[in-house]
């Protein structure tokens, strides 16, 4: 359910607490005017609605509106609904031109709420006036038993539950496939982190580059690849279980900064025309050596990650290719088609910008 904002207090002087409503209703009858009533959950408002509104005040000279508490939605529409609390769907109905008063009604059923506000008409649309199940027949019942008359509006049905089917079926929301850097990307590198032991009290977070993470996956539906080079390993700085610690541990951090990383790739190995250049400077073990390695600017490490998630390049509206090194952009970027955002010393403000 999407939270109501705890700064602003959703409330509107013609949305009342039940035992006012029960006055109020009393009042107006006894002044002569003809009170109708709507109930409902009412979520997702939409023009449907409005419309049912609409023609249920010219049935009425006042109408008012009860919305069912959140609990009692859920409990009859199921997990995820409804999608706004009652007190947000109270505050948009009560600011519905045709609607004179809302009120918020913890009652399982229509019967109890009849039962309780006694209004001089019940007001349902078109697709209820041939229905005999049980519930609109309690219903007929119960407005009839206190009083008032059934009513029913003239538009057409327009079903809140449908058009989350539509939205969910027919609108295809676009999909990025995020290609992301680990060291000086996700995180600050202090030359082959890891080879510390300490290397936890070492460990920075690029806020920036977190803060693009949380615009893109909250504007998109993305899917999260970081591919990391970890030559460090053929170096002999540290292993393999070190490089598979560290990724685990910073997963489980952005886990809790609300990221959600879909694969995790690296490469241990080094070139051997690199290895060769270097064999002088550097003792590397010859088991991580290979003639080709899965290093970016490679695509392998890319090519394996859609393969583990059961996916394919062709699922995505975009491929961004997120880093700090050349090799990232003329390379990795340039090898997958994709666009490719540089985190070097830019602002979060700067990076947004530059996916727009």
């Amino acid at each position: 359910m999407l939270p109501v904002n705890a700064i602003k207090q959703y409330t509107s002087e013609n949305i009342l607490i039940f035992e006012d409503s029960v006055s109020k209703i009393n009042e107006l009858k006894a002044a002569g005017k003809k009170v109708g009533l709507c109930h409902g959950g009412f979520d997702l408002t939409h023009p449907g609605h409005v419309l049912h509104f609409e023609s249920a005040k010219n049935e009425c000279d006042i109408l008012f509106v009860s919305i069912t508490a959140d609990g009692f939605v859920t409990s009859r529409k199921g997990s995820g609904r409804p999608i706004y609390t009652d007190q947000l769907r109270a505050y948009f109905v009560a600011n519905i031109k045709y609607v004179d008063y809302v009120v918020i009604t913890d009652f399982k059923k229509g019967v109890e709420v009849i039962n309780s506000l006694k209004p001089s008409f019940y007001i349902k649309g078109p697709d209820f006036i041939n229905k005999t199940t049980p519930g609109i027949i309690a219903e007929r019942e119960a407005i009839k038993s206190v009083g008032g008359e059934m009513r029913y509006t003239t538009e057409p049905p327009m079903s809140t539950t449908k058009i989350i089917e539509y939205i969910k079926g027919e609108i295809k929301m676009s999909e990025l496939l995020l290609i992301i850097d680990r060291d000086d990307t996700l995180i600050k590198d202090t030359g082959f982190f890891g080879k510390e032991d300490n290397w936890k009290e070492l460990l920075t977070f690029k806020d920036d580059t977190l803060g693009l993470l949380s615009y893109l996956q909250t504007k998109y539906k993305t899917t999260k690849v970081v591919v990391t080079n970890q030559t460090g390993v053929a170096r002999r700085l540290f292993d393999c279980r070190r490089v598979e610690e560290i990724n685990s541990y910073i997963n489980d951090e952005l886990s809790q900064k609300g990221i959600k990383i879909d694969n995790w790739q690296y490469c241990p190995d080094a070139d051997a025309a690199y290895v060769e250049a270097k064999k002088d400077e550097v003792d590397f073990d010859p088991v991580f050596v290979k003639e080709q390695t899965r290093r970016k600017p490679s695509t392998r490490m890319v090519d394996d990650a859609l393969k583990e998630l059961g996916r394919n390049m062709q699922d995505f509206s975009k491929i961004i290719v997120v880093g700090d090194k050349e090799g990232d952009d003329g390379g990795l970027a340039a090898n997958l088609k994709a666009k490719y955002i540089d985190v070097t010393g830019k602002s979060y403000d700067d990076l947004v910008f530059e996916v727009g």
